[in-house]
């Protein structure tokens, strides 16, 4: 496997690559979702992308959003960069989400993207590779948020079910705040780190490539999915305070009738004591 020499300085990077060996025009692509952040400080062999020299179709980013995408990269090459990175992953998953296309590089006709996942460039530019490969890592991205999601939806409509059957709903408070932490964790993600709204800041540099970002967001889908997934993580965060209010009256509730309780003690035993008198 060729590779670059570690970048400079110990800076934290969004993004770093490593130029892989071969000079295909086509391949695969495949974006794992490897945990919840990988630190990108100190990683053996990738490099600031601005540095990378590629030879066709070959190439693997980093995301510090916790992605790792290949392109054209063997299924022993894939093995070999995953363990590399196993100790800076942050929460790793079980199990990597994977989202795959295929590549072709061809000079003359349109940069497309079809339905069925094949992309075809004119180039295999850094540039280029890196537009894809942010457009893929978002999409695992979202994937995987798109799941714990629907998780939450199972979660939660039982206990509205048995509020508008039984008047009550009896849920611990620490479960009302579990999902609570589940909807601000998705949002985090796909707000924050992963930014899957914003234009990716490659396009201020190089603005001749918005319109193959514009075919490649659409075809993945990024702007809807995010704009449902923000419209169900609405939903499910409305739900989740209204219940934890509901919990909270409930716990204020049953403080008072302690407090009468006690203040009812109170008097009984200083009556009793008078009357002894």
């Amino acid at each position: 496997m060729a590779e670059l020499a570690r970048a400079a300085g110990v800076g934290v990077r969004e993004v770093l690559g490593l130029a892989l060996p071969g000079r295909s025009d086509r391949g695969n692509v495949r974006a794992l979702l490897l945990g919840a952040r990988i630190d990108t400080r100190n990683l053996e062999g990738f490099a600031e992308t601005e540095s990378l020299v590629l030879a066709g179709v070959g190439a693997a980013f980093v995301f510090r959003y916790g992605v790792l995408v290949l392109f054209g990269a063997s299924a022993e090459s894939e093995r070999e960069l995953i363990a590399r990175l196993a100790s800076h992953i942050v929460d790793p998953l079980a199990q990597p989400e994977v989202e795959t296309a295929s590549i072709e590089i061809r000079a003359e006709g349109e940069e497309t993207v079809s339905a069925d996942g094949h992309i075809r460039l004119r180039e295999a530019t850094r540039e280029r590779l890196l537009l894809t490969a942010t457009v893929l890592a978002r999409s695992v991205v979202l994937g995987r948020d798109e799941g714990r999601i629907a998780e939450a939806f199972d979660r939660v409509e039982p206990l509205i079910n048995d509020l508008r059957e039984n008047g009550r709903a009896g849920m611990p408070i620490r479960r009302v705040m579990k999902n609570i932490g589940d909807v601000l964790s998705a949002q985090h993600r796909v707000v924050g780190r992963a930014q899957i709204s914003e234009k990716p800041d490659l396009l201020w540099e190089h603005p001749a490539l918005d319109r193959l970002y514009g075919r490649l967001e659409a075809e993945f889908e990024l702007g809807d999915r995010a704009r449902a997934m923000e419209r169900k993580l609405e939903v499910i965060g409305d739900a989740a305070e209204w219940l934890l209010d509901l919990v909270q009256d409930k716990r204020s509730l049953r403080l008072e009738l302690a407090v009468i309780v006690l203040i009812a003690f109170e008097v009984v035993l200083n009556l009793y004591q008078f009357w002894r008198l």
